[in-house]
């Protein structure tokens, strides 16, 4: 399988401080995943950059306006998901009980909440056959309904999600690692003072064009509050292959591996399967480590989730299909280090 070479992803050295001793930090490169799915192979595509910035090629190719083009092919998503406190059960039955307390009861079954605001292209947009991580696929969706049942898996935990596109899911990650979203069930999460209750999620992608508007979507949905402030987010460029990732794990998470790995409609090409376990291997910590990804059906996909959990085996691998949506052909998995 190809993938990226040694040379791929660049070093420099960061000498914003002599005084200081810094390592060296991943240069970010111009890549697109429509390199994948019309070359059918993991090679980066290294742009020039003008003098006045503009990417440029040696290909002496210009782009041509679309007449019949969008106007305005952006659109802002919005989502609300609530979280109901783990004693609303207890409540609503101690009310069934005890109808003299049935305004007590409902005054406790209280939700909290998260509001995200996401902004890329519709799914029609021309952009999108360039970069599919400009949009949002169906089974990042049905990822927040189990991330939202198991907030707990995220709490106090180094959570990275890989080819992650606009960022719905890393996003929420971070939210609800936030100690304002902690359960009230300490037995559910244990948490301890502020200081040493904070979780980090690192939110990556590969594609040059999607890690722009990544970036900007992280800083419209930050908390405005300090009580949601105390889990730490990070993003950065992954292109997925063993070098990259032995490099990413060096020098941006200072090898420190992650306790969960997070994805979804990531599969759209088979020559990345590969890479994908190669970067899952590396970057998942082996003891009590987990992987988890959404996959959906679709006709003009050449991938089948067999194949994913077939190569997940060979490299060692365990899965549990976790949730799964027969009728939309959505379905989320955990794997896990046999």
């Amino acid at each position: 399988q190809d993938k990226p070479q040694n040379n791929n992803i660049t070093m420099k050295e960061d000498n914003t401080d002599s005084t200081t001793t810094t390592p060296p930090i991943l240069e970010e490169v111009v890549w697109r995943d429509d390199l994948i799915r019309w070359e059918g192979g993991l090679n980066v595509d290294i742009k020039k950059k003008s003098d006045d910035g503009d990417e440029s090629s040696d290909d002496g190719q210009s782009f041509l306006i679309d007449p019949f083009a969008d106007p305005d092919p952006f659109e802002m998503f919005h989502f609300d998901f609530d979280l109901p406190s783990s004693n609303n059960n207890n409540n609503q039955q101690q009310a069934l009980d005890d109808t003299d307390n049935t305004d007590e009861a409902n005054n406790n079954n209280t939700s909290r909440s998260i509001s995200l605001q996401i902004r890329g292209y519709k799914t029609d947009a021309e952009q999108i056959w360039q970069s599919t991580g400009l949009t949002l696929w169906r089974a990042s969706h049905y990822l927040c309904e189990y991330q939202v049942e198991h907030p707990e898996l995220f709490q106090n935990k180094r959570v990275l999600e890989l080819g992650a596109g606009l960022g719905l899911n890393g996003i929420l990650t971070w939210r609800l690692s936030c100690t304002a979203c902690v359960h009230d069930d300490e037995s559910r999460v244990e948490t301890s003072s502020s200081d040493e209750s904070t979780s980090e999620v690192c939110i990556t992608d590969g594609d040059s064009d999607a890690l722009v508007h990544l970036r900007d979507n992280i800083e419209r949905n930050r908390p405005t509050t300090t009580t949601d402030s105390t889990s730490k987010v990070s993003c950065h460029q992954l292109i997925w292959g063993k070098d990259s990732s032995q490099k990413f794990l060096q020098h941006i998470a200072h090898n420190q591996k992650y306790h969960v790995l997070l994805a979804s409609d990531i599969i759209y090409s088979a020559v990345i399967v590969q890479p994908l376990w190669e970067t899952v291997q590396t970057l998942l910590e082996k003891e009590g480590g987990v992987f988890i990804m959404a996959y959906a059906r679709r006709k003009k996909v050449p991938v089948s989730i067999d194949l994913v959990l077939e190569t997940a085996v060979e490299w060692g691998f365990g899965y549990e299909l976790v949730k799964e949506d027969l009728e939309d052909g959505i379905w989320v998995y955990e794997f896990r280090f046999r």
